[in-house]
C-alpha cells in the first residue's frame, strides 16, 4: 500500500495560477488519474485555507463531499485560519475542532498562515489540535522571504517551543525552510531553497528530532525530494534513523507536475540501500499509524 500525506485536490477547480495561466489546480478524478499512474492507494486532503495560501479557498464541505464521492481514496484534513474573528478565547479554538474532528477529519493542515509559531493565536490552534488529536502539517518559511508558511528563523527556534509547550502534539513539517534545516552548514539566505551538495553535521532538523519525538518529516514536494537526494549516504542513515517518523508525500499541483519519490525510494530498496521493512513505513504504515488510520 501506498499513502500519500500531501495532495491538494479540488471538486470544481476554476481559478489558474498567475504564472501558469494555462493550469488549475487538480481535481478529483485527475488527482485519482494520477494516483493510479504511481501505483499510490489513498491520499490525504490538504486544503489551503489561510489567507496567504496560494490556492482557491475550499469549504471543509467541499473536502468532504470529495471524501464522500470517493471513499477508498481519499483522506480529509481541515484548514483554519486562526485570525479569524469568531475564533477569539481557546474554547472557541476547541469547538471548532471539536466540530471538524465530529465530521470526520483525521488531522489539521496545510498550515500556511504567514504569523510566527509562537504567534498567541496559533498557540490556540496547537492546543485544540491536541486536546482533539490531530496531527499538524505545516507549511514554514522565513521572514525574509515574502511567501506564505508560519515563520521561524535559521535553527527553528519558534518551531522548538511549539515542540516543547505541545509534546502531544504531533508535527508533520513540510517545506524548503524545514528540510533545508537537514544541513548544519545551512547559508540563511539560502533557507527558503534547495540546497545541493553534502550534508553537513549539526542541522537542526537533526537536533529536533532526535529531541523531540512528537516532530516528524512530510517528505513531499521538491523540497522534500532535495533532501533525500542531495546526499544519499547520508540519505541511507537519515531514513534508517528516523524510519518511524517519515512519511511519502507528493504535493501535486497540477496535471504537468510529477515527482520521483516513490520511483527513487523503490529502487533505493532494490539495491539494498533501505530495506523493505523501511520502505514499507515511509509508504504507509507511519502514516496509517501518526493519523489513526486503523487501516489492516
Amino acid at each position: 500500500m501506498i499513502i500519500d500525506v500531501h495532495a491538494h485536490v479540488f471538486a470544481f477547480p476554476r481559478l489558474h495560477s498567475r504564472s501558469r495561466p494555462e493550469l488549475t489546480f487538480m481535481s478529483a478524478a485527475q488527482q485519482i488519474r494520477r494516483m493510479e499512474e504511481k501505483g499510490v492507494d489513498k491520499a490525504v486532503i490538504l486544503p489551503l485555507n489561510g489567507a496567504e495560501g496560494p490556492a482557491e479557498r475550499q469549504s471543509i464541505g467541499e473536502v468532504l463531499h470529495i471524501c464522500e464521492q470517493y471513499p477508498d481514496r481519499f483522506i480529509p484534513f481541515c484548514d483554519i485560519d486562526p485570525r479569524r474573528a469568531d475564533l477569539q478565547t481557546q474554547d472557541d479554538f476547541d469547538d471548532m475542532l471539536r466540530q471538524h474532528q465530529e465530521l470526520g477529519c483525521k488531522g489539521l493542515g496545510e498550515l500556511t498562515v504567514r504569523l510566527p509559531f509562537d504567534d498567541p493565536r496559533i498557540m490556540k490552534l496547537f492546543a485544540a489540535c491536541e486536546k482533539v488529536g490531530f496531527p499538524v502539517t505545516f507549511h514554514t518559511a522565513p521572514a525574509e522571504f515574502v511567501t506564505y508558511g508560519l515563520v521561524d528563523e535559521a535553527g527553528m527556534p519558534r518551531l522548538e517551543h511549539a515542540l516543547q509547550r505541545f509534546p502531544n502534539l504531533l508535527f508533520f513539517g513540510h517545506s524548503a525552510a524545514f528540510w533545508g534545516e537537514i544541513s548544519g552548514d545551512l547559508d540563511p539566505t539560502q533557507k527558503n531553497g534547495y540546497p545541493k551538495g553534502p550534508v553537513a553535521a549539526g542541522g537542526a532538523l537533526i537536533r529536533l528530532m532526535r529531541t523531540y519525538p512528537n516532530l516528524c518529516g512530510d517528505l513531499s514536494a521538491g523540497s522534500g525530494f532535495n533532501a533525500l537526494t542531495r546526499d544519499p549516504e547520508f540519505t541511507w542513515e537519515f531514513l534508517h534513523e528516523f524510519q518511524d517518523r517519515l512519511m511519502l508525500g507528493l504535493d501535486h499541483i497540477h496535471v504537468q507536475q510529477d515527482s520521483h519519490h516513490i520511483e527513487w525510494l523503490t529502487a533505493a530498496r532494490d539495491q539494498g540501500r533501505i530495506s523493505a521493512v523501511v520502505l514499507d513505513k515511509i509508504f504507509w504504515r507511519n502514516a496509517n499509524r501518526l493519523i489513526g488510520l486503523d487501516l489492516v
